[in-house]
């Protein structure tokens, strides 16, 4: 005798229509066009924040220049006393 075995069926989804392409193409576009807006925004990001570490950079090399040009007016003036 055959057992009697409990089984699923599966059916298949009707067939494929131009709208569910068209669908899941736009998603596909708007998915990409969102990451390369985030991609853009952080480069943005990353732009501004090594603008500011220069800028800081910068400042910071000036005030050792200007401290090194007032160390040597002083050197220079300390040689015409002697």
């Amino acid at each position: 005798m055959k057992e009697k075995k409990d089984c699923n069926i599966y059916v298949l989804p009707p067939k494929i229509t131009d709208e569910d392409i068209t669908a899941l193409f736009n998603g596909i576009v708007n998915i990409v066009r969102h990451k390369l807006e985030l991609d853009t925004k952080a480069q943005i990001l990353n732009l501004n924040f090594t603008n500011e570490k220069l800028i800081k950079e910068l400042k910071a090399k000036t005030n050792e220049c200007n401290r090194l040009k007032n160390e040597i007016i002083y050197l220079k003036s300390q040689l015409g006393k002697n």
